[in-house]
């Protein structure tokens, strides 16, 4: 009997070392928020920088109602400080660069419409007309958007004294950020960082590509969380902005909650849950609870630089210098018929048709296509594996069929790929 009861005190529940894959609930987000810790990333600072004032204010207040709950890892402060001047700046450009990206399409759109129009021999006086109506929509969008930055960006400054977002945020956060680890404590952090970051371990792994070790900065903030957390022995919430796999469990795509491995790290190191929510979850979630009046609009507009965080500068989880260093591996290895197949692709609204992939890589008609984009496939799952793209990455090319299994009756480039594409090939042109 006592045997069997000291094997029974062994035995586990469904959610025992499965927490992270427990949904929460409103009792369990009440709890968090009136007992536990809340923790808010770098980039949820930053980006007060892009909210309106509105949205910014009430972001603000949700934070001040937190009181004694509120804490601020000091490797966030770092990182705001180092990171403000150049987020302020690319926020006040944002009306002009994205004029200029308009321009961009407005110059893709109208060889969109040439191309077409060619191909059904639109007669021209209705192709001018067509490019016509299409420039002066182009041409009112942009006006738009020139008006609108240079509204709203009058008032902010890089002088502290006067810029709002810092008038507003210090007091919100006096009291409130953790002190700095020793710089023995520091120096083992960066290590550990840098080897999470090299072994793929979260969080932090997706930032390798930053130079020095920056790539260590997440674990700094990590760190930190899972020392104060363990001091108060409380559940944690992290707010952040941040939606890359080192810090989220994804299921099909969706961002489900925090990884299992930082959700036990953090009960190992003396915490207690670990939540993760988004800037705009953290306002629905916390009004009801905190009881602070959300003003119409505030959350759409968070939600809105979320949107733009997302993508990143991104084209379906690509970037330029990714699909160019795709090009150039598919380049060394004799592959580059597979890179001019994905560029004429791009131009032709993102297929190439069998005829034309047989004509640009001067196969012989008696050539199977078959395996045609697996040395594409294959780079690809190279550069997820460096962390070059997250896993979410789109695939750049794909075999398409006209009527079920058979001889593929083209190849097509992901559509969120097209811009990429042609903007790669108006730089090798020039």
């Amino acid at each position: 009997m006592a045997e069997d009861a000291a094997a029974g005190a062994d035995n586990r529940g469904l959610f025992d070392d499965f927490g992270a894959f427990r949904t929460p609930t409103t009792e369990d987000f009440n709890s968090v928020l009136t007992h536990g810790l809340v923790a808010p990333d770098a980039n949820v600072l930053l980006n007060l920088y892009r909210y309106t004032e509105q949205a910014r204010g009430d972001l603000l207040r949700a934070l001040g109602a937190l009181e004694d709950r509120l804490w601020v890892p000091h490797q966030v402060l770092v990182e705001f400080w180092r990171n403000r001047e150049s987020t302020l700046s690319d926020a006040r450009s944002s009306g002009a660069q994205a004029a200029e990206d308009m321009a961009g399409h407005a110059d893709q759109a109208e060889r969109t419409l040439r191309t077409w129009a060619n191909r059904v021999a639109l007669p021209e006086e209705e192709t001018e007309h067509l490019r016509s109506q299409l420039n002066k929509v182009f041409d009112d969008a942009q006006e738009t958007i020139v008006k609108v930055g240079e509204g709203e960006w009058q008032n902010i400054t890089h002088d502290t004294s006067t810029d709002p977002v810092i008038t507003e945020l210090e007091p919100a956060l006096d009291g409130q950020v953790g002190a700095p680890l020793s710089p023995e404590d520091h120096d083992k952090a960066i290590a550990e960082g840098m080897r999470r970051v090299e072994k793929r371990l979260p969080p932090g792994y997706m930032d390798k590509t930053k130079e020095g070790v920056g790539a260590a900065a997440d674990y700094l903030v990590w760190e930190q969380i899972l020392r104060e957390a363990g001091r108060r022995q409380c559940d944690v919430l992290f707010l952040t902005a941040d939606v890359k796999e080192d810090w989220w469990r994804k299921e099909q795509g969706f961002n489900r909650g925090p990884r299992p491995e930082l959700t036990e790290e953090l009960r190992t190191a003396g915490g207690g849950r670990l939540f993760m929510l988004t800037p705009k979850r953290f306002l629905e979630v916390a009004a009801p609870i905190l009881e602070f009046g959300l003003r119409e609009g505030s959350v759409e507009d968070i939600e809105r630089v979320e949107r733009i965080g997302t993508d990143d500068g991104t084209y379906g989880g690509w970037t330029t210098d990714a699909l160019q260093e795709l090009f150039d591996r598919l380049t060394y290895e004799s592959y580059e018929d597979r890179v001019a197949v994905i560029k004429y692709a791009a131009e032709m609204d993102g297929v190439a048709d069998a005829k034309s992939v047989y004509a640009i890589c001067h196969y012989p008609e008696s050539r199977s296509l078959r395996g045609f984009t697996k040395p594409v496939t294959r780079i690809t799952g190279l550069l997820r594996n460096l962390g070059k793209i997250p896993e979410s990455a789109v695939q750049v090319l794909k075999a398409e069929y006209d009527a079920g299994p058979g001889p593929a009756s083209g190849f097509c480039v992901h559509p969120l790929l097209v811009p990429l594409v042609n903007e790669l090939g108006v730089e090798d042109e020039s």
